[in-house]
């Protein structure tokens, strides 16, 4: 697990507004969007002045974050069934955005999201199902966001189903990055993302 983030940022004047935030900005348990990934994500999303997102199985909260860091009057509702994680987002939110801009529920999103204000846009990042993800698509407006990344068979195999049915864009992502092998340097693999983003017509 990080230590709590040794800075604050909530202005954007830092960092600036642009996706993919180095993964240490964020305390987290090593179960979070890396930023190669959430900058994928977050041109998926396409955040807009005034919009609300949703950001189911949200972790440490950083698609949310990033999501809101592009325009201070943009808002999301991070939803995470795990306390201690949830409690980390909390602390992320206030580092990193301002006051008001996420609110945080405690629970599972199949359950929670039908008291939810309607959003512009939704990530899925954990907990995927294809209800669910039905479920969200059906309360999006035309136009509105999906995004779903998923790291199991399980969820790849769902997202492959919604991209027959539905369309939009279905990639598998790998990342390396440079790394130690004693004296020498070598490339270290990370866990592969599937990702699907598609817009409601």
């Amino acid at each position: 697990m990080t230590a709590a983030p040794t800075f604050t940022d909530p202005e954007a004047t830092g960092w600036g507004r642009v996706p993919g935030l180095p993964d240490d900005c964020f305390r987290h348990d090593g179960l979070i969007t890396k930023h190669p990934f959430r900058a994928i994500a977050l041109a998926g999303l396409r955040p807009r002045p005034g919009e609300l997102l949703w950001d189911l199985g949200t972790g440490a909260g950083s698609i949310a974050v990033e999501w809101c860091r592009t325009d201070a009057t943009c808002r999301a509702v991070g939803v995470e069934r795990d306390a201690d994680r949830l409690a980390r987002a909390r602390e992320n939110a206030s580092a990193l955005t301002l006051p008001g801009q996420i609110e945080f529920a405690a629970g599972e999103s199949a359950e929670i999201i039908a008291s939810l204000p309607d959003p512009q846009a939704v990530f899925i990042g954990g907990g995927l199902t294809a209800t669910l993800l039905a479920a969200c698509a059906e309360r999006l407006p035309s136009g509105g966001r999906l995004v779903c990344h998923g790291v199991t068979i399980e969820a790849e195999t769902v997202l492959a189903e919604a991209h027959r049915e539905r369309g939009g864009e279905l990639m598998r992502v790998g990342v390396e990055t440079a790394d130690r092998i004693g004296r020498l340097r070598g490339w270290k693999p990370s866990r592969s993302v599937v990702a699907w983003t598609w817009s409601k017509p």
